[in-house]
């Protein structure tokens, strides 16, 4: 049985609208996953509006430094305010809102 890897869960996530819970820096978070895609040096990435963790709004995670992530069954209707599907950090995206 193939285990789904962090991207897979993330674009899923993204494509169903759902939020996901991860552990970023030892710190547990929730997000509404935005974009997923690469910046930088090449490094993969995900911005997100985070809703508890460290406080509220817009964080861009390096995908490297994510475990347990796991992909509930809250929802959310609409992009966070402030969404840019264009965001310029990126230089690819893989998936998006």
């Amino acid at each position: 049985m193939r285990k789904t890897s962090y991207p897979d869960i993330i674009i899923g996530a993204i494509e169903r609208r759902r939020v996901v819970e991860l552990r970023y820096k030892g710190v547990k978070r929730k997000v509404r996953p935005h974009i997923l895609g690469y910046v930088g040096e090449g490094a993969l990435a995900l911005s997100a509006w985070q809703i508890a963790g460290t406080g509220s709004g817009w964080r861009l995670f390096h995908v490297e430094d994510i475990s347990d992530l796991t992909e509930t069954e809250a929802g959310f209707h609409s992009p966070a305010r402030g969404y840019n599907p264009d965001d310029p950090a990126f230089s690819r995206i893989i998936e998006r809102l």
